[in-house]
């Protein structure tokens, strides 16, 4: 699911509708005006004034959280929409692969004894976020079979 984004406003875009489309905003580097140079930031979040765009917070491959205002930004290369599992920064990727499985444990904890149709759409757009492979190295059961529903792509599952 990569899929290339524009500027800000599909940053942005991407960030509020996260639950609903899942993965992230990454760029491949992003340079500052002041010669900085930040390798896959993930983009968490874009603060927005009467209209205007004012700041960008993203976190970078090192772990570091860092904030810039936009006039900051001189360069902003690979700028795309990728499923969590697809991530090439390892620190967001596990904490958001943690956070997706915690989610989803409680999840299928809450819907325990009811597969609803509601609740496997939105447990199989986790997996899919996530991928089926980390979801079998991490042990997870789902309450229902997801085989059907494979399709190998890059080597790694997706549901």
């Amino acid at each position: 699911m990569l899929s290339m984004l524009h500027g800000l406003k599909d940053i942005q875009m991407v960030i509020s509708n996260h639950r609903k489309i899942g993965g992230a905003a990454e760029a491949s580097s992003i340079t500052l005006a002041s010669g900085e140079t930040y390798h896959h930031p993930v983009f968490t979040n874009v603060d927005v004034s009467k209209g205007q765009y004012v700041s960008l917070c993203f976190i970078d491959d090192q772990g570091n959280n860092v904030m810039a205002h936009v006039d900051q930004i001189a360069v902003m290369k690979g700028l795309e929409h990728k499923l969590i599992c697809q991530l090439n920064n390892t620190y967001v990727k596990n904490m958001l692969m943690d956070e997706t499985l915690l989610y989803l444990r409680k999840l299928c904890e809450v819907n325990d004894g009811f597969v609803t149709n509601s609740f496997k759409k939105e447990a199989l757009k986790l997996v899919q976020d996530i991928s089926v492979t980390e979801l079998q190295k991490r042990k997870v059961q789902l309450p229902f079979p997801i085989e059907n529903n494979l399709v190998m792509m890059n080597k790694k599952l997706f549901a």
